[in-house]
């Protein structure tokens, strides 16, 4: 299996294409990467709206990210977005015109949440303890995280980014100019995270770590300082170590130059604009939260998603049925989305589970067609986007589905036929053609089918099914970690599930942390 992750900050965007490799214990092959240089923060205005350049600039990137993935054999990339995007008020907006270009929707998360998804990219690349603090500086925020050798316990995200302090501490002339702008970025990052310091601070045993293009550079640079590079040559920083005196040296170093002589310091190259305010930022953090030396990890918010991504693949797939893995099978050979075809199979058994508790009827069978359909309703885009649901009504028929009888392959042909489009009606000869016990069935777990498509629309992943009862109104659902297409998704798409079932209303209900 194959799969494509971009993340898009304030600075830059990158893509990772992997493949899994054999044996379902979550490891990955990287197969190609690629980095666009957005700066999205620099397209926004004084209000922090994303302007139209910066909406070009991403549609630009993404492009040439989806372009790679499918000649990689990736027909979907998963996109999250994150500071530059999330506090702009048109961020929504830009995510949807940005899709409208491009196919492919930069969904927004939450500094909680891209905090929790470094932190796994940081544990697959370097060995972390039974107490870590990682801080992952971005171009527009610095994200804050606590926890232990598997997983995160506590997250925050401050706006301290390279970017967003480059801008709000300029460098004016003199002599101590570039000390002025460390002592102003300093006094601002003590000023925020000082009513957190708790939190995060060292104790005893804790280890340190670093994760963003800042530190990876900082890294290089004190290495090239030590003698450590032979010839001057870059490589590979990831686990190595500086202590907070080393780059308090740099950062002083830094600060004695102009502004075009820091492009020339060997490791900073790239970072000449901004590496003052992100070496000050970083060091007044570590320093205030009592780090005397700190670990570099290259893996962070891209290598979290893609871990996050293999894994809920695996776990669903982990999950199936003998005759369920054969549909899988399938679903590999016809290119579809694993994990949007997973991820659409369990809101749809999540759905179905809870239809049950109400009291709706529904056959034995009905959750073993309903997850078959819903692993295939995809599968005709190997035709053609145009009228792909019926293209995968026809390739279900024909695949030759093992431990599915020819009754039971017709119902999950016309399940997937109608997870699009026009409802199940008396016009259309293969519904008609079913005993009336089947197209009642067909129109009920397609509506269901319909909702949990809808509430994945964004390709993200991310939303679950929080709760749902029936009142005098109708049936009310409440949903998380959905973005603003997925609302409209299952919005759009509720018009079978209320012809079935009845009037359906959606409430977001969003996690702590978000």
């Amino acid at each position: 299996m194959r799969v494509a992750v971009a993340d898009v900050g304030t600075n830059s965007s990158h893509l990772l294409i992997a493949e899994a490799l054999p044996g379902g214990a979550g490891g990955f092959r990287v197969l190609d990467v690629l980095k666009d240089r957005t700066r999205l923060g620099e397209c926004l205005d004084a209000q922090g709206v994303m302007t139209p350049e910066g909406e070009d600039r991403l549609a630009s990137a993404l492009t040439r990210f989806r372009e790679l993935a499918a000649s990689a054999g990736v027909g979907d990339v998963r996109v999250y977005a994150t500071s530059a995007l999330r506090e702009a008020p048109n961020g929504a907006e830009v995510a949807e015109r940005v899709r409208q270009r491009t196919g492919l929707y930069p969904a927004v998360i939450s500094g909680q949440r891209e905090g929790e998804l470094t932190y796994l990219g940081v544990r697959e690349s370097v060995e972390l303890g039974a107490d870590n603090v990682l801080l992952d500086l971005g171009g527009g925020s610095l994200e804050f995280v606590r926890g232990g050798e598997e997983q995160a316990k506590d997250v925050l995200s401050l706006p301290l980014g390279a970017i967003r302090m480059t801008r709000a501490f300029p460098e004016g002339e003199g002599k101590n100019a570039g000390r002025d702008v460390v002592d102003a970025v300093g006094r601002h990052v003590r000023e925020l995270l000082r009513p957190q310091v708790r939190r995060f601070a060292a104790r005893p045993g804790t280890h340190f770590f670093l994760s963003s293009g800042t530190a990876e550079a900082a890294a290089e640079a004190i290495a090239q300082r030590r003698g450590e590079r032979s010839g001057g040559a870059p490589g590979s920083v990831n686990g190595e170590r500086f202590t907070l005196g080393e780059l308090a040296e740099l950062l002083a170093h830094v600060a004695r130059l102009r502004p075009a002589q820091r492009s020339k310091v060997p490791g900073l190259e790239r970072r000449g604009d901004t590496v003052l305010a992100a070496l000050s930022v970083l060091h007044a953090a570590l320093d205030l939260l009592g780090a005397r030396e700190v670990t570099v990890s290259e893996g962070a918010l891209r290598e979290g998603m893609l871990l996050k991504e293999l894994a809920q693949v695996q776990t669903f797939s982990s999950a199936l049925s003998t005759r369920q893995r054969s549909v899988l099978a399938t679903a590999e050979r016809f290119g579809v989305n694993l994990s949007h075809a997973g991820q659409v199979a369990e809101l749809s058994r999540d759905l179905l589970g809870r239809l049950l508790a109400a009291g709706e009827p529904f056959p034995e069978h009905a959750r073993s067609l309903l997850t078959a359909a819903a692993v295939l309703h995809e599968s005709g885009l190997i035709v053609s986007q145009s009228s792909h649901h019926k293209h995968s009504a026809y390739l279900i028929r024909h695949a030759g589905l093992r431990g599915f009888g020819p009754q039971d392959i017709e119902l999950i042909a016309q399940i997937a036929r109608y997870h699009r489009k026009s409802l199940p009606r008396p016009s259309h000869p293969e519904y008609v053609a079913l005993p009336p016990a089947d197209r009642a069935l067909v129109a009920r777990l397609a509506g269901i089918l319909r909702v949990a498509d809808g509430l994945d629309r964004s390709h993200t992943g991310l939303a679950r099914v929080v709760g749902l009862h029936r009142d005098a109104d109708g049936w009310q659902l409440q949903v998380s970690g959905v973005t603003p297409l997925d609302l409209a998704g299952v919005r759009e798409k509720g018009d079978l599930w209320t012809r079935e079932f009845g009037p359906l209303a959606v409430r977001h209900e969003a996690p702590e942390g978000e």
